[in-house]
């Protein structure tokens, strides 16, 4: 039975018009039936790419954002290290290590902060029980100062020097982010330097001896 929608009257299926108040009765309910199902795929088929779209830009947006922090985020090693001097402009500079002797006493491997501040970059060198270990310590852009094994693992080298805002291996060429040592382009982009943990104390950079002495190559 069709129900009129104007007047509540009931009227037979094949019925076009309402017997009482003559209101266009609506077509059967598998008519019915059959557009909401049309008008419903209709409105999904529409749905689809938006909300494919929306999830393709979602998801680039994440990536940048990623990509992003991976780029200029300091490795933890850096970060955690002290901070000794304003900002430091190397813009335009070549800044070559300068070798100096450490003191190693109570643990403690020493040198003065006077000397990395003056020189910018210096190396120096462990004489532990399993051999030397070349170390480096230079000062970043942002004033702090940067302990770390003075070695590029997989050529083997143990010199760097600054360039602008980059760390470059005098051997392979690769370069590294001064201020982070994210790579930035060459062959050894993986094994920057290896931070050391430092402190300061009485115009002294301090590393403990263990933390040298227990460090083994990445690779």
């Amino acid at each position: 039975m069709k129900v009129c929608p104007k007047c509540q009257t009931k009227n037979q299926d094949a019925g076009f018009f309402c017997k009482k108040c003559g209101c266009k009765l609506s077509s059967s309910s598998f008519q019915d039936k059959k557009e909401r199902v049309l008008g419903e795929k209709k409105r999904r088929s529409y749905l689809l790419p938006i909300s494919l779209a929306a999830i393709a830009i979602a998801l680039a947006g994440m990536g940048y954002w990623i990509i992003q922090g991976e780029s200029t985020a300091a490795n933890p090693g850096i970060s955690a290290q002290p901070k000794v001097s304003g900002k430091a402009n190397y813009a335009g500079q070549e800044i070559q290590m300068v070798d100096i002797q450490p003191k190693v006493e109570k643990g403690k491997i020493s040198i003065p902060l006077s000397e990395v501040l003056e020189k910018r970059m210096v190396r120096f060198e462990y004489n532990g029980k399993t051999g030397v270990l070349p170390l480096l310590a230079y000062i970043t852009q942002s004033g702090r100062v940067v302990t770390a094994v003075s070695m590029c693992e997989p050529c083997r080298s143990t010199r760097f020097h600054i360039k602008g805002n980059a760390l470059v291996c005098n051997a392979c060429s690769t370069e590294w982010d001064l201020e982070t040592l994210k790579g930035i382009k060459g062959g050894c982009l993986n094994y920057p330097p290896d931070p050391i943990p430092s402190t300061l104390g009485n115009g002294l950079i301090f590393i403990d001896e263990k933390d040298v002495a227990q460090w083994k190559p990445r690779v």
